[in-house]
């Protein structure tokens, strides 16, 4: 069953504990169903610098200013396809960067997208809605969660060692351990 979007309205900090473990599910292109457990994301909200929303509302960025449930899927280094799912109330930019799945080949934010055909195309993406080709599922067990720093983002500064990056604890599809 799809997470409704009361599930993605609640604080940041909750939302992305609590996605950790749950099942993002896309129909591709041939109609088959690929669902796999989220083993690793990243948090970031509009009040420290490693967040895109940090200097405010850009053409970019303005689906992280959405309600929770959609998704803000952005290209990294003009290569990568980065999917997000916006979390917390509309106006506040906060989102969740999907970086792993327990499922080969997706241990790192621009190989899911690739496997899954996440494109831009996805940005504002409602993953809440009834017909939406991609969705969030519950997790079915609570995870044994470790949690650390970011990655990649040593412009931030001191934000950079916020231990925002929540995993499966010892997953062995982790884009890198903690």
């Amino acid at each position: 069953m799809r997470l409704p979007r009361d599930f993605f309205m609640r604080l940041p900090m909750d939302v992305a504990r609590d996605l950790v473990g749950a099942y993002l599910c896309r129909v591709g292109p041939d109609g088959a169903v690929f669902r796999a457990r989220i083993a690793e994301l990243e948090l970031y909200t509009q009040d420290e610098r490693g967040c895109h929303a940090y200097n405010g509302c850009t053409a970019r960025n303005d689906a992280m200013f959405m309600a929770g449930g959609y998704a803000y899927v952005y290209l990294c280094y003009g290569l990568h396809n980065m999917l997000n799912i916006v979390i917390g109330d509309k106006g506040y930019a906060a989102a969740v960067l999907i970086r792993a799945l327990e499922m080969d080949d997706c241990n790192g934010p621009g190989r899911l997208t690739k496997v899954l055909g996440i494109t831009r195309s996805d940005n504002k993406m409602d993953l809440c809605a009834p017909d939406s080709p991609m969705w969030i599922e519950a997790r079915d067990s609570i995870p044994d969660i470790a949690c650390g720093p970011r990655i990649g983002i040593d412009y931030a500064g001191a934000d950079a060692a916020r231990p925002w990056r929540f995993v499966i604890a010892h997953n062995p599809f982790l884009s890198r351990p903690v």
